[in-house]
């Protein structure tokens, strides 16, 4: 059998995770995994120095998976040192610079402000507005200002903050949102506490990410043991292996349709 990525049996219960979810895609994924009856693919997970696991990326699958009622998931367990975290920005689309910055403006627990650091709010009418938490810790913050556009207008992910940049691949964007650069160590304090940062703003890189497992429902649901299940698992990827049907590609792969 050829070398495989760690992939586990384990109690949804025991997993952390470090972000908050957006209920309309956990309810289209719902939807999705039940049409299908499978888990497609893993979640990504660490262990924390107290042995907590820590949920670095698949909050969307975790919660669709407890609310169709699954006792246990496969996740691929990563070294944390082998992992590189990266910050997504928000690009916010289908609304005037003048309606976003009211809704943004009209929470009572964000200040409007100038100077620098992040999060700053950049506007297609040249404004820029740094965003402060009012009385409340900055994880709160950056959900808070989240919660202002999440669900009201389209949001697509960057990697740039830069106006130059985003115009160019997002032609009509309205205003760009600028997050802090995060550490793993910020991630993992998180995932412990109750203090959760905002959806769709980490973004992990996992060396040899595990694809495709397709394991079934039924299995996941069942009230045979961790250990059983397991198991069966290991066999099911034996089996793939024997047949041919396990692939590690080097190159750079596009998923046309995740």
């Amino acid at each position: 059998m050829p070398h495989l990525p760690l992939l586990r049996v384990v109690p949804l219960e025991t997993i952390r995770r470090h972000e908050e979810i957006d209920p309309l895609r956990v309810d289209r994924l719902v939807e999705r995994i039940e049409t299908e009856g499978i888990q497609v693919n893993p979640m990504v997970c660490c262990t924390a120095p107290d042995g907590e696991l820590v949920l670095l990326d698949g909050a969307t699958r975790t919660e669709s998976l407890r609310r169709i009622g699954v006792a246990h998931a496969v996740v691929q367990l990563v070294d944390p040192e082998v992992v590189t975290l990266e910050t997504w920005h928000h690009v916010v689309r289908g609304c005037t610079a003048a309606e976003f910055l009211e809704a943004v403006g009209s929470r009572p627990d964000l200040l409007l402000a100038t100077g620098e650091g992040t999060p700053w709010i950049h506007l297609n009418n040249g404004e820029g507005h740094l965003v402060l938490g009012a009385g409340i810790s900055p994880n709160a913050t950056l959900s808070s200002l989240v919660d202002s556009y999440v669900g009201r207008w389209r949001v697509s992910r960057t990697h740039h903050h830069r106006v130059d940049a985003v115009g160019w691949s997002f032609p009509d964007w309205s205003a760009v949102v600028e997050f802090p650069i995060l550490t793993l160590d910020d991630v993992m304090k998180t995932a412990v506490s109750s203090d959760l940062l905002p959806p769709g703003i980490t973004r992990f890189l996992v060396h040899e990410r595990a694809l495709r497992i397709n394991v079934p429902l039924h299995l996941l649901k069942t009230h045979e043991s961790t250990a059983a299940k397991q198991l069966v698992l290991d066999e099911m990827l034996a089996a793939r292996a024997r047949d041919g049907r396990v692939r590690r590609y080097e190159e750079t792969v596009f998923i046309l349709d995740d």
